[in-house]
């Protein structure tokens, strides 16, 4: 009866130990042919950084595309959401693409400032980035607020405005348990895969700034958005604890 348990846990440990060896070999590997072609790096860092200014203004595209796709998905089922309420195959295929819409312009939005970062650093086109990142905030504010109004007919129940600097506790708080639970699903699945790539990043830039191929502050913005993460999560749960404890 006990020796499933051990094998089990024999077996975690020596899966972890097996990880970590490769990663520190890996992790050698990387850094000695960091250390060995620095000059090569260093060169091909300009490179991208030149590449990288080309393209000016032009950089906004990607979030004008998402946002344009969003408005068509938005526009292709405007009239059917009164009808909606009343036929639950077409409820359910209105909420869908409201849904994509919403998830598109969410992306735009990180487009956007991505955008406005290397837009910026451009020779070119900066007055003309300017315009550009004013349009597209009207755009994403716009159509947000479309569709939230048409998620709200759907779902008379929900509260917020998107104007409102609550409307993300507003909107939760008007959720049911299963709605609670999808949106717990999701933050677990966001929290996870980012506790892969921090680690991965802060490794990276730890080697690059040894070679002095990369200004020491990047790891340290890095290290803070990863220490707030941590925080955030551990405070909270350590707050809905105590409010256990003393239910």
């Amino acid at each position: 009866m006990n020796s499933n348990p051990q094998k089990s846990t024999r077996k975690i440990y020596l899966t972890f130990a097996v990880v970590l060896l490769i990663c520190g070999l890996i992790g050698a590997v990387f850094g000695y042919l960091t250390v060995s072609r620095e000059s090569s790096l260093q060169e091909f860092g300009q490179a991208l950084d030149h590449v990288l200014r080309l393209p000016g203004p032009f950089w906004y595209a990607p979030g004008f595309l998402l946002l344009s796709i969003s408005t068509c998905l938005f526009l292709r089922i405007r009239r059917l959401i009164a009808p909606a309420a009343a036929d639950d195959a077409l409820f359910h295929q209105v909420n869908q693409i409201l849904c994509r819409a919403s998830f598109l312009a969410n992306l735009s939005t990180v487009c956007m400032f991505l955008s406005m970062a290397l837009s910026y650093a451009s020779s070119w086109g900066k007055s003309f980035s300017w315009f550009l990142l004013i349009i597209q905030i009207i755009w994403i504010m716009t159509i947000q607020a479309r569709t939230v109004s048409a998620t709200k007919q759907l779902f008379p129940e929900k509260r917020g405005n998107i104007f409102d600097f609550k409307f993300q506790q507003n909107w939760y708080e008007s959720c049911d348990e299963a709605e609670r639970q999808q949106i717990a699903q999701c933050s677990y699945q966001s929290f996870k895969i980012m506790n892969l790539i921090f680690p991965g990043i802060m490794a990276v830039l730890a080697i690059f700034s040894t070679c002095n191929l990369v200004a020491p502050a990047y790891s340290l913005l890095v290290g803070v958005l990863w220490l707030v993460q941590q925080f955030v999560y551990s405070y909270t749960s350590l707050k809905m604890n105590q409010q256990q404890t003393l239910r």
